[in-house]
């Protein structure tokens, strides 16, 4: 066991705040280079920022068998300021590991890759193959889960475990389905003209705010309409949450920015969504009256509902049970947003050590024997789910 807390250890101690994840990825390439049957490769989503995929094949691996993944992002948020503990020293007092990322997500990445290790050193017969798919840029864009489907990497996996912590209330939640999440920019360009004589000037402001209603009551009816309803996920809605624009007082404005979160469900997902922006800046900008406008999208994650009773989630809840499992949906996004593209039939499931709560925070921490405890459940799970017929 001092070997698994070493390896989470090492990885906390690993600064990979929104970039570095190469240092992370050749940190768990050393640590399988001297199995012969694991295979292992790298993916570059950004200069420095590499994606890795560990193989690890069954005594068995012939096409026709399945293939279990575990999935965990390599980078974290910054840690702030006001830590009691060095935020990257890992340190454990009272059964606690402290440090950015302990919850989020390098605890559930650590204890992916014991598994992993353990299965090996046990000697442990499997058939199929257990994977584990490090990725990058999660806290920003999900870029390096799109680079795995986008690219055919995950072509004919047929299970993934994404290990976020999911602890909450009590419970041990196995997440089966999340919100699609849209963030987008639109920029107002008008014309610039004194206050004392706003008729020569295009006021770029009342252009958005005129924009902001209307968009904002099209939304509302969606978000009402019962036909977009999701029965796990509820409904998508929209949130125009931050806005800039003008240089002083006494001039009409030329240029506002304004920015906002879309959360959509399936039944009104990102298509809907981007068309009902678009839409409504097209028909803006053919009155000449108006500030022109433009919109980019800074983010754009899908809806995503996977099966909640299939062999990975049976499997998931036989493999855990001294734990409270509890399957739900999360109104969130994670990268089962990326993940659900993989095929029309991947299972997939949200479940880790920590505390959902600890992500992000100041003296972040996951607790040891929940983390040593995941190990043994991430073992049976993958074991449990290649045998299953």
């Amino acid at each position: 066991m001092d070997k698994y807390i070493k390896i989470l250890e090492d990885l906390i101690k690993i600064e990979s705040v929104n970039n570095y994840e190469e240092l992370v990825a050749n940190y768990i390439l050393d640590l399988f280079k001297d199995y012969e049957n694991v295979d292992t490769d790298t993916v570059v989503s950004y200069p420095g920022r590499n994606n890795i995929i560990v193989k690890l094949k069954g005594k068995s691996a012939a096409e026709d068998r399945k293939v279990f993944a575990f999935s965990g992002h390599l980078d974290v948020v910054a840690p702030g300021e006001g830590w009691t503990y060095g935020p990257f020293s890992a340190e454990v007092i009272d059964n606690r590991m402290y440090g950015r990322g302990t919850s989020d997500m390098k605890a559930g990445v650590a204890a992916s890759l014991c598994a992993i290790l353990d299965i090996i050193e046990s000697g442990q017969e499997f058939p199929g193959e257990i994977w584990f798919l490090g990725t990058v840029g999660e806290e920003v864009g999900m870029q390096g889960a799109l680079d795995l489907v986008e690219g055919g990497y995950l072509d004919g996996v047929d299970a993934i475990v994404i290990p976020e912590p999911t602890k909450r209330d009590n419970e041990n939640q196995a997440i089966f389905a999340s919100k699609g999440s849209i963030m987008y920019t639109i920029s107002a360009k008008g014309k610039a003209a004194h206050s004392s004589m706003p008729e020569l000037g295009i006021n770029a402001i009342m252009t958005a705010v005129d924009y902001i209603d209307k968009v904002q009551r099209q939304f509302d009816e969606v978000t009402a309409n019962p036909n977009y309803q999701n029965e796990n996920l509820g409904s998508t809605i929209n949130v125009f949450s931050m806005i800039e624009g003008g240089i002083q007082v006494n001039s009409v404005p030329d240029n506002v920015k304004l920015v906002g979160n879309t959360r959509t469900v399936p039944e009104f997902g990102s298509k809907e969504s981007i068309k009902l922006f678009e839409d409504a800046i097209s028909a803006n900008n053919k009155d000449e009256s108006k500030a022109k406008l433009s919109i980019e999208y800074d983010q754009v994650l899908d809806p995503a509902e996977a099966g909640k009773d299939n062999e990975l989630i049976r499997s998931l809840i036989a493999a855990a049970p001294n734990k409270n499992v509890k399957v739900r949906p999360l109104v969130g996004t994670c990268e089962l947003s990326r993940y659900i593209h993989i095929s029309d039939d991947i299972q997939l499931v949200v479940y880790g050590p920590g505390l959902t709560k600890n992500a992000h925070i100041v003296d972040e921490y996951v607790e040891i024997d929940e983390y040593l405890d995941t190990i043994e459940i991430f073992k049976r799970l993958a074991l449990n789910f290649l045998k299953t017929e």
